[in-house]
């Protein structure tokens, strides 16, 4: 019997959203596993009694709703929402073109927000849900030649951050997964510059120094983010993956900034 509630996930053909399906399915939720392509979806779903997969393209405002009404009527109230689909645009922002910027944030951020608006009617008159959106370790630390998909995980950090002060006294809930590196496919299906510009290449030797880019437990790391979806002190951010020690040196340098340059911001004061 399935006792845990309904989950929402995008993005679950592979990678992250599939060990997410794995991980909410073994703890008896009921699992709407949506993706652009059904039919690449892994074989052991059409097995799992409680997870149900559905197409969705989530740069697609219409069937965004349509397929989040669908899910409701058949499965009930959607309980936990998670916004892990998108990809990742790897160069320069002069090398790149502001098309490929547009599409990047297309689906990084306004996908993210499409599906958000989807699920919260039905979140705030029952007064209850769970939003988690999948950041990055790229959302904490601006990593070179990677420019437009870190804006992307930024913007993700600040809307989540501000959308869950919005929500707080309505019962429902907002946390933000930051990955680390992890072997999900996300790296190899990167969509790169068409016309690379070779005076940028010495930028890539900052990021053996930048970041621990060593691959964490994909299904550890599914589990945890299970763990935390239905308990009512969920917190904002949730980091999975090696790299953590990275981000908060790099968060220090900006306190440390901040300090220095005090006697400057004091000039600035009103009174």
């Amino acid at each position: 019997m399935i006792t845990s509630g309904t989950v929402l996930i995008t993005g679950a053909s592979s990678g992250f959203g599939a060990a997410l399906v794995d991980a909410f399915a073994d703890a008896d939720w009921t699992v709407a596993a949506t993706m652009r392509t059904p039919a690449k979806a892994p074989a052991r779903f059409a097995d799992m009694d409680n997870v149900t997969v559905y197409r969705l393209d989530v740069t697609d405002d219409e069937a965004v709703t349509s397929t989040v009404r669908q899910i409701e009527d058949a499965h009930g109230p959607i309980t936990v929402l998670l916004n892990v689909a998108g990809y990742v645009v790897q160069g320069t922002l002069e090398e790149l073109g502001l098309d490929q910027l547009r599409a990047q944030l297309e689906t990084n951020v306004v996908g993210l927000a499409s599906v958000i608006k989807a699920v919260l009617p039905q979140m705030r008159r029952a007064r209850h849900g769970h939003i988690i959106n999948f950041s990055s370790g790229g959302g904490l630390i601006g990593v070179p030649r990677l420019d437009v998909y870190v804006a992307s995980k930024f913007a993700v950090e600040g809307l989540s951050e501000a959308l869950s002060r919005d929500l707080a006294h309505l019962g429902v809930q907002v946390t933000i997964v930051e990955p680390g590196v992890f072997q999900t496919g996300l790296g190899g299906s990167a969509v790169g510059p068409e016309s690379p510009i070779a005076d940028y290449d010495a930028a890539s030797a900052l990021l053996p120094d930048l970041y621990d880019w060593r691959p964490g437990n994909l299904d550890a790391a599914a589990a945890s983010i299970e763990a935390i979806a239905d308990r009512p002190d969920a917190p904002l951010r949730l980091y999975v993956g090696h790299g953590l020690d990275d981000v908060q040196r790099h968060y220090r340098q900006r306190l440390d900034e901040w300090d220095q340059t005090a006697p400057i911001t004091a000039t600035t004061l009103s009174g």
